[in-house]
């Protein structure tokens, strides 16, 4: 039996984000475009959870757990259409001591889309999807 490598495990997140993109009508092709849909299904996901008092009484907020989960598999999928496009390997890496994170190595260059995911679904637009992964493409043609 062969052992499951942080690739194999990112590739499965990222076969996941297409499945559970499919609730939200959209279609995850694993194409450069296909990241702007994943930003339109991170807006829907963060306007619905409630963030005020009334709001909070009527429905539940996700739990940790369940945006973890959700970030690992819009993370994997940004990462495996950078890993596509530009090549690249993942790894699973204990940073200062604070538990695991999902690293992709690019060249030179170590990004962490889950982490990006995770802060949309948390912080809002201001964390847009979209717009790093334009940003990181520039970056890594030049």
């Amino acid at each position: 039996m062969s052992e499951v490598t942080a690739n194999d495990m990112m590739e499965a997140y990222a076969l996941d984000a297409v499945d559970f993109a499919k609730k939200f009508d959209k279609d995850l092709d694993f194409s450069r475009e296909s990241i702007e849909r994943v930003e339109q299904i991170c807006t829907i996901l963060f306007n619905a959870i409630p963030r005020n008092f009334f709001t909070k009484l009527i429905r539940r907020k996700p739990s940790e757990q369940q945006v973890l989960q959700v970030s690992k598999m819009f993370g994997g999928y940004v990462g495996e259409v950078m890993r596509k496009n530009f090549g690249g390997n993942w790894s699973i890496e204990n940073l200062h001591n604070q538990g695991n994170t999902v690293l992709l190595a690019i060249g030179e260059s170590e990004l962490s889309p889950v982490a990006r995911v995770y802060r949309r679904l948390t912080n809002g637009p201001e964390d847009n999807v979209w717009h790093y992964y334009q940003v990181l493409e520039s970056e890594l043609k030049s």
